[in-house]
């Protein structure tokens, strides 16, 4: 508080080398030096509103950084240290991100990034954490039986120089290890392992938390709020999370969150171990150094950090979302304290509630502060917990995936920053479905930087500093846990593709019976129609459904179709609506009106009253408009889904529009058709739809048509 209450006007005069603040364009110019600077200097950070990056010298470093952008990807250790120590001639970059004060609060738009990044003062807490840091007791006996340590600190330089010829460079095959089904819960598992030798940790299931190596302050405060005693469900996913391995979970439902209680347990879990072995091995430096000669010091190598502090980041898709996982980080920080919790709260908390005629899981995701534009970092001390910390001084950082793909391709290059995220070691994905319907482009923005090896020194040790870090190998041990409603080939694209971590990855995917099929839920003994048309390859399957629709769908549209009005036809993806509907304009007489999530809100409302008249006969509608509005379409007799979507729900409240016409006696339920087509490729929206048994069957069966009821 005292820094805001000491924010004064920078235009009075001032004696030069009196003790003043400086404006921001002064600042530009502050040259600084390797020594720690003044108390004075450190407090000038707050009043930088933006994140002040540019500096005299900067145009000529901006250029350079152009021209080695291609070849850094593939740096090792000397054109790591070069690339970093350029830095050590040149002024320090300001790492601020905006600050918001209490005033703009009040008249803060949706569009500001939430998130405040003070300055880069705080990295000796460390340090003051040392002096007060009990000797903890672990859960656990030797350092051979900890997961954190098995996975991070064992591996050698030679046995990651050989896995990252065949995990990357040489792209070889994961092979299908375990599969297990787990019939109480439903679930089954598939574990995959690297080529060559994986890492090997020490695997333990237990119903008894206090049997995994858990620090005992996380450990104490879990068991206080939920108790020792986990789920079949819980301890079977807590497996592979605390040792570090892959995970891609299907939870099924919103009502089913008991996962994130886990992730962020195992996240604190993982900074305070990170802490503490960075605090006792500086120790024993020190003591090493007052006890032994200065020679025999110098000749204890401890390797145990990053380039940067940040360990651990979450993505989340809104702000709502963000302050429920950091309610859950403070309760199992067992923290005494929290900085600047009420700016918090005041930015990301709000009792919005969406109107009640709305589905639950849509109540669920749209309740309180929607907005996606937030990047918060969350720093833990001994005793407390500080929000909106640097992000060079935090442990943890909370974004949405547009929040903070807006920090790392600002359109003004010299105001880029990433380098905070080159030491990440955890990546959480949480809500997955939910920023995929945003825009999953920003994830992949966010996946091109992770572990990226940094342009800037930030005060790195580099006696310290992890050899897998500066080798440009932190990918190869970085642990990614994606949690989704339902599967997607981009969510699965996660963690099959784009993650390459050495202790492997487990897949949890549910069972689906065709008796609890989604299918089996609508309530409305309606013909469903499935057609299966061929396509050679994934990558072909858009043109070879839209020639399937144009020759074989439509031409017989108004035959197959008992009505000649009330005709819906559902297109999951934005790209085959524009081309079906400039289709439709150019090449037919169809009358025909289209609505997307892009279109106004007085043309939503004239649409759709039009085709609930009969006015118009055939209407476009796609996924994401439904997923945003929900709407509820009047006057549909005849659904065409073009692909099937990929919420299964979705399916089931689209049906429902025939139902309520049949309901209003506009249409006859034995004349109503709902008709569905799908590739062998749609596999596995599929299986959301019509259970794990039926799919095969409709995807390699002799058959192309199939019906339902």
């Amino acid at each position: 508080m005292a820094r805001q209450i000491k924010r004064k006007s920078h235009h009075g005069p001032v004696t030069e080398g009196s003790n003043r603040k400086r404006g921001r364009s002064e600042l530009r110019t502050v040259t600084r030096t390797a020594a720690r600077r003044p108390r004075n200097e450190e407090q000038t950070q707050e009043d930088v509103q933006e994140p002040e990056i540019e500096t005299p010298e900067n145009n000529e470093e901006e250029e350079h950084e152009e021209e080695d952008d291609d070849g850094e990807d593939n740096s090792k250790a000397y054109t790591a240290l070069l690339t970093l120590l350029k830095s050590d001639n040149k002024e320090k970059k300001v790492e601020s991100i905006s600050t918001l004060t209490k005033d703009e609060l009040s008249d803060q738009d949706d569009d500001e990034i939430a998130g405040a990044n003070i300055d880069e003062g705080e990295a000796s807490d460390v340090e003051e954490d040392s002096e007060q840091e009990d000797d903890e007791e672990e859960t656990v006996k030797g350092l051979e039986s900890d997961p954190f340590e098995v996975h991070f600190n064992f591996p050698s330089d030679d046995y990651l120089a050989k896995e990252e010829k065949l995990v990357i460079k040489d792209n070889g095959k994961w092979p299908l290890v375990d599969k297990k089904t787990y019939t109480d819960i439903c679930l089954t598992s598939l574990t995959q392992l690297p080529p060559g030798e994986p890492i090997e940790p020490p695997l333990l299931k237990s119903t008894q938390l206090d049997q995994y190596s858990i620090k005992k302050r996380v450990l104490d405060a879990f068991e206080k709020e939920y108790g020792n005693e986990l789920s079949e469900l819980e301890s079977t996913l807590l497996n592979p999370i605390l040792n570090y391995r892959d995970v891609n979970y299907q939870y099924k439902s919103f009502k089913n969150k008991n996962y994130r209680r886990l992730y962020t347990m195992h996240a604190l879990n993982h900074i305070f171990k990170t802490r503490d072995r960075i605090i006792k091995n500086s120790a024993k430096i020190h003591a090493a150094k007052e006890e032994e000669s200065k020679e025999d010091a110098e000749d204890l190598e401890i390797r145990d950090q990053g380039f940067t502090r940040p360990k651990v980041l979450i993505l989340l898709p809104t702000r709502d979302s963000c302050y429920e996982i950091v309610e859950q980080l403070i309760k199992l920080s067992g923290t005494d304290q929290q900085e600047n919790k009420k700016k918090f709260n005041d930015q990301f908390y709000t009792k919005a509630v969406p109107r009640t005629n709305k589905p639950e899981d849509f109540r669920d995701a749209f309740k309180g502060n929607n907005s996606d534009f937030f990047c918060l970092g969350l720093k833990l001390t001994r005793k407390s917990l500080k929000l909106y910390s640097s992000f060079y001084s935090s442990d943890i950082i909370l974004a949405s995936p547009i929040g903070l793909s807006m920090i790392l391709e600002n359109p003004d290059k010299k105001k880029r920053q990433y380098d905070f995220l080159s030491s990440i070691e955890v990546l959480i994905v949480d809500r997955s479905n939910q920023i995929e319907m945003q825009n999953w482009d920003h994830v992949n923005t966010v996946m091109k930087y992770i572990n990226k090896v940094p342009k800037e020194f930030h005060d790195a040790d580099f006696s310290r500093i992890r050899m897998w870090s500066i080798n440009d190998q932190a990918r190869m041990l970085r642990q990614t846990l994606v949690f989704c409603e339902y599967l997607t080939p981009s969510i699965n694209n996660l963690v099959s593709s784009k993650s390459f971590n050495l202790s492997g990855k487990v897949k949890f995917k549910p069972i689906i019976t065709p008796e609890k099929s989604m299918m089996n839920s609508i309530g409305l003994k309606i013909k469903q129609i499935y057609q299966r048309f061929e396509s050679p390859s994934p990558i072909q399957d858009p043109d070879s459904r839209y020639k399937f629709f144009i020759n074989s769908v439509l031409p017989s549209l108004l035959k197959t179709s008992s009505y000649e009005d009330g005709i819906m036809i559902f297109i999951p993806s934005y790209f085959d609506y524009l081309r079906v509907k400039n289709y439709l304009k150019t090449s037919t007489k169809f009358n025909f009106g289209s609505i997307d999530e892009y279109t106004s809100q007085s043309r939503l409302t004239r649409i759709r009253q039009e085709f609930a008249s009969g006015k118009i006969k055939l209407l476009l509608y796609t996924e994401r408009l439904h997923f945003f509005r929900r709407y509820e379409i009047s006057g549909v007799k005849t659904l065409i889904m073009y692909s099937l979507p990929s919420n299964p729900l979705f399916y089931k409240e689209l049906i429902r529009f025939i139902g309520k016409s049949v309901f209003r006696e506009e249409c006859d339920l034995d004349l109503a058709l709902v008709k569905v087509l799908f590739s062998r490729w749609d596999a596995v929206n599929l299986e959301k739809i019509v259970g794990n048994e039926r799919a095969p069957i409709l995807c390699n069966s002799m058959n192309e048509m199939y019906e339902f009821r």
